[in-house]
């Protein structure tokens, strides 16, 4: 929650800089659209309930737990330029000031292209 928290707070600055946000979740439908409204974010946060899209971006981990196998999400972020190609990525993400780093980096990518 502090990560959507911090992109929240910041969105209005990535939205200057020419930057999109989401958040993609392991929830179902209904409760992403619920962790949106409470928290009031001001972008989508989508759904991967099956984690098809995690193991396509390879942040699904797997834990075996007493014969049981859990996949999770590791906390990981995607800098998609707009022809869709990664220019960065960040995994095992540590929050604080993750999103004001992201935009620094998008900023200097940016600048590189143009």
């Amino acid at each position: 929650m502090r990560e959507q928290r911090e992109f929240r707070v910041h969105h209005d600055a990535y939205l200057k800089h020419g930057l999109a946000v989401a958040g993609v979740s392991r929830d179902s439908p209904e409760s992403a659209r619920g962790w949106a409204k409470r928290l009031h974010l001001p972008y989508p946060l989508l759904t991967d309930a099956d984690g098809e899209a995690g193991r396509q971006f390879g942040v699904v981990r797997k834990l075996g737990i007493a014969g049981w196998t859990i996949e999770f999400f590791r906390r990981s972020t995607f800098l998609i330029d707009f022809h869709g190609n990664v220019a960065a990525v960040w995994g095992d993400v540590k929050v604080r000031g993750h999103a004001l780093e992201v935009m620094e980096v998008a900023d200097t990518i940016g600048r590189m292209k143009a």
